[in-house]
């Protein structure tokens, strides 16, 4: 791992460890349980615990990658995922969201994971039928139709 990459990790989970210590120190404000119920204070301090710890792992390990002078993965995959399911956002109103589920999932196969082409597009026409499905008849959400 490259300095710059370990010291923004380490950066990002004490800003993260922050603002765990500032929801737990906000839920003491508030009752955590009364009878057999949790109060409006259990979650802020659930999650300001969980925050607090998972930020602690995140520097823990990131201190451990920069001490063994572990590699770095390429970002090249986290772009592309990113790009695609932006492009997805923004092309849902305009060609539908079965379409633009099928293309997205045609491309993450196609392109992010290089999965042969005939069987990124069963797969992805597999899962647009099954979500087109499963959101408009079974719990009757409307879905963009498209053009």
């Amino acid at each position: 791992m490259s300095r710059i990459g370990a010291a923004g990790e380490l950066v990002l989970a004490a800003f993260f460890a922050a603002f765990g210590v500032l929801w737990i120190y906000g839920a003491f404000g508030f009752p955590f349980w009364e009878g057999f119920a949790p109060q409006s204070g259990f979650m802020p301090l659930l999650y300001g615990i969980l925050l607090t710890g998972l930020s602690a792992a995140v520097a823990l390990n990131a201190a451990r990658e920069r001490n063994a002078g572990a590699e770095r993965e390429p970002i090249g995959k986290p772009i592309a995922l990113i790009f695609i399911v932006a492009v997805t956002v923004v092309g849902i109103d305009v060609v539908g969201f079965a379409l633009a589920v099928f293309l997205s999932m045609t491309a993450i196969d196609a392109a992010v994971e290089r999965l042969l082409l005939h069987r990124s597009i069963l797969v992805a026409a597999a899962m647009s039928a099954g979500l087109t499905l499963m959101f408009r008849a079974w719990l009757g959400v409307p879905l963009p139709a498209g053009p």
